[in-house]
């Protein structure tokens, strides 16, 4: 489905009935992201979407994470939602944390998955380099995905696959590359690092153990600087974890603050 919101004509899905849940993917993810946790959370309103820059939504302007977060404003009120239970991944954490310091009276709860202040350095370095060759066209996207997915999964996960005689697969229909660095130097300027603090929202951080991405301590900086904040540190997952890995932590969360 499609929402027409001030210069983004926005693509999103939404599946049950209850309390709406709005789950916003990262860097270079589309709605698909989610397909292993919407069917977990049964007895929600569950509300998928493509940010501007991936997907089919379809966009006016620039990238940046404010702006994004602004787009969830607008789509809640296209759906007539006032408050909502927000759950971002990645690069969506940090939408969910601006929409969490700006919007605060708009969330119900707030779930940041592999989350981060601000952009780390080390994976800033190799992502400049990745995505700026796709851009130029020095290399495909399914080469900068194979880069991703060394980052954001564990090495159990590729030695299960290798075992099975699996290569890990890479998205049959990739973001254009173009697109994808613009949401990256979205990141750039943006850091919470002094406004976390001030968040009054109802707040679960959730990292892996093993994450490269975004090393542990960036999580558990960020789970600190929360008032009242759960943390969960997943030992032995990476930037990515299966959804139903902290699927029961999330629903605990979300019937400890019902509406």
């Amino acid at each position: 489905m499609f929402a027409e919101l001030q210069d983004v004509k926005m693509y999103y899905e939404e599946e049950g009935s209850g309390e709406p849940v709005i789950l916003i993917a990262g860097i270079g993810a589309n709605h698909r992201f989610w397909k292993g946790m919407v069917p977990l959370l049964k007895g929600y309103r569950v509300i998928t979407l493509d940010n501007r820059g991936v997907g089919q939504t379809e966009y006016k302007g620039d990238i940046q994470i404010d702006t994004m977060a602004d787009d969830i404003i607008h789509l809640m009120d296209y759906l007539h939602i006032y408050k909502a239970h927000i759950v971002g991944w990645s690069m969506g954490s940090q939408i969910a944390q601006s929409l969490a310091i700006r919007h605060g009276e708009r969330l119900q709860t707030l779930t940041l998955v592999s989350s981060y202040q601000f952009r780390p350095h080390r994976s800033a370095y190799f992502m400049y380099m990745i995505a700026t060759a796709a851009k130029e066209g020095r290399c495909t996207m399914d080469e900068v995905n194979m880069v991703l997915n060394a980052f954001c999964f564990p090495e159990t996960t590729f030695e299960m696959l290798e075992k099975k005689g699996i290569i890990m697969p890479v998205p049959k229909h990739p973001e254009k590359p173009e697109e994808v660095y613009k949401q990256m130097i979205s990141m750039d300027k943006f850091d919470t690092t002094d406004k976390t603090k001030d968040i009054k929202v109802p707040s679960l951080v959730v990292h892996g153990g093993k994450d490269i991405m975004v090393e542990p301590i960036k999580g558990r900086a960020i789970g600190d600087s929360i008032p009242d904040c759960r943390y969960i540190e997943l030992p032995g997952e990476g930037h990515t974890i299966a959804p139903e890995l902290y699927v029961d932590a999330l629903k605990k969360h979300l019937s400890d603050h019902k509406m």
